[in-house]
C-alpha cells in the first residue's frame, strides 16, 4: 500500500507550507498515513496533533510518580 509519486510530492509541499521539517515528518509516510486514514493532509495533520496533545496516560503517571 505505497503512496504514488504525485501524492508524495503533494505531501512534501503541504509539509513545507506548514513549516514542518521533512526530516522529522517524511512526506512518503505522511502520504501513506493520509491514505490509510482516508483523510486529506490537513485532517491527517489535525488527527496526529490531537493524538499528541501532551496529556499523560496511565503509564506516564506511574512513571512520573517514581521520579
Amino acid at each position: 500500500m505505497g503512496a504514488k509519486a504525485e501524492e508524495i510530492r503533494q505531501a512534501k509541499k503541504f509539509l513545507e507550507n506548514k513549516k514542518i521539517s521533512i526530516k522529522k515528518v517524511k512526506p512518503h509516510l505522511f502520504a501513506i498515513a493520509a491514505n490509510g486514514l482516508k483523510k486529506d493532509f490537513d485532517n491527517t495533520l489535525k488527527f496526529f496533533l490531537k493524538g499528541n496533545n501532551g496529556t499523560a496516560d496511565s503509564s506516564n503517571k506511574e512513571k512520573n510518580k517514581r521520579s
